[in-house]
């Protein structure tokens, strides 16, 4: 995301490698007060770059932060 809160082409391009290769056809995934969206409705946001597709990205890029910190397995380990 650059400063202007666009969506950098390179992790639009990631997010949505990432939707086609590990999320199922009949996902749907809730944000919020903001609705439910399908597979392709998020797609689309992303694509869009608006508030959906933004906050979309922002879940996938936290997502991958805490994967590469450790976090994500730290946590695993605890359960």
């Amino acid at each position: 995301m650059n400063q202007a809160g666009k969506i950098d082409e390179e992790i639009k391009e990631l997010v949505l490698w990432r939707l086609d290769a590990s999320v199922p056809k009949n996902f749907k995934l809730s944000i919020g007060a903001k609705g439910t969206f399908t597979k392709e409705e998020l797609r689309e946001h992303v694509k869009k770059g608006d508030d959906i597709g933004r906050t979309f990205v922002n879940m996938q890029l936290d997502f991958i932060k805490s994967l590469t910190s450790g976090n994500f397995s730290k946590v695993i380990a605890e359960q």
